[in-house]
């Protein structure tokens, strides 16, 4: 099948892709390291980016269901497929998971942190 192929592809060019940025990222904190900047991991960047990614997979997920609905509405013969529907309950949860740990670095910051987010203090 057609939609075969087009998994296969996507993930035959997605794994080296992926292997690829990881190369280049830590490539370019070795340079950083070698030129004596440290760059800081701040939890709110974390924590803000885990949220907007939670968001993105959520809306992705609820559009792979919802889409063959929208099409049948305008005349389309399409329906919902069990593969669909489990790679969008993948997404799905995968959002869900990426919203509680955005929520959970924001919680463990505010109350285990001081108010510049340098130290591992525990303030009261």
């Amino acid at each position: 099948m057609i939609s075969d192929w087009a998994i296969g592809l996507l993930i035959a060019e997605g794994i080296p892709f992926l292997a690829l940025v990881y190369y280049l990222r830590h490539k370019r904190q070795m340079y950083l390291l070698e030129k004596g900047i440290f760059a800081r991991d701040d939890v709110a960047i974390r924590a803000e980016r885990r949220f907007i990614n939670g968001l993105f997979l959520i809306l992705a997920g609820g559009s792979m269901i919802m889409v063959p609905n929208a099409a049948k509405c305008l005349g389309l013969e399409m329906s919902l497929s069990f593969e669909l529907l489990l790679a969008s309950a993948i997404v799905l949860c995968a959002g869900i998971a990426m919203l509680a740990g955005g929520t959970l670095l924001r919680y463990k910051d505010g109350y285990s942190t001081k108010a510049t987010g340098s130290s591992m203090t525990k303030t009261p």
